[in-house]
């Protein structure tokens, strides 16, 4: 990499990290991109060389954030032996709301914000950035069963658990997150049976 496109990254970079600050602390409404560049010690034409608007750095923060969740997750879901689809997917789940749980800032962040389509887009660097859909396609083959509207599947999981996830972290409510698992981790089993065809 030249010295000019170093220079250009380490703005970039400045940006999502000024952005990403002033969003978990203000709130995306609150934050205008002025307050983003005043931030990162930069001119307002600078954000435009790099972004769209607010909401386009925003749905870049989400990504970035979403696919390390996922990148560890799946990292370490490869150095276990674990058998069953059922088993896997819990694992997966199991691991990014320990994180999340552990670093609420970036729950409140993504939760409010995360929609299908950038989900679904998330990709992760140490699977030759395929897409999080691509990875539990993968899952879902190796299982050797057959499901119907896998993506559907897939859609209800992820919104299920980013829904109940976050009032049982952020506002241990209606249960904590350690009271919710069993049920959710149930439910999960219960949306898998449900699509899966017979061969």
């Amino acid at each position: 990499m030249g010295k000019v496109d170093e220079k250009k990254k380490l703005k970039q970079e400045a940006l999502l990290s000024s952005a990403f600050k002033l969003f978990t602390e203000k709130g995306i409404n609150n934050t205008s991109i002025s307050d983003i560049v005043n931030s990162a010690k930069m001119a307002k034409g600078t954000f435009y060389l790099y972004f769209k608007d607010k909401y386009d750095i925003r749905d870049r923060l989400i990504s970035y954030e979403s696919s390390k969740l996922f990148e560890n997750a799946n990292r370490e879901l490869m150095k276990n032996d674990i058998g069953s689809l059922e088993d896997c997917v819990i694992f997966i789940v199991n691991n990014i709301v320990d994180q999340l749980n552990e670093k609420q800032y970036i729950i409140k962040f993504i939760a409010k914000n995360l929609s299908w389509a950038i989900f679904s887009n998330i990709r992760i660097a140490e699977k030759d950035n395929k897409s999080c859909m691509d990875i539990f396609r993968d899952i879902i083959e190796n299982s050797g069963r057959k499901f119907r509207d896998e993506d559907l599947m897939v859609f209800m999981i992820v919104e299920l658990v980013n829904s109940t996830c976050y009032n049982a972290i952020v506002n241990k409510r209606p249960v904590t997150l350690d009271e919710l698992k069993p049920d959710l981790y149930c439910t999960i089993c219960s949306i898998i049976s449900q699509f899966e065809v017979a061969v």
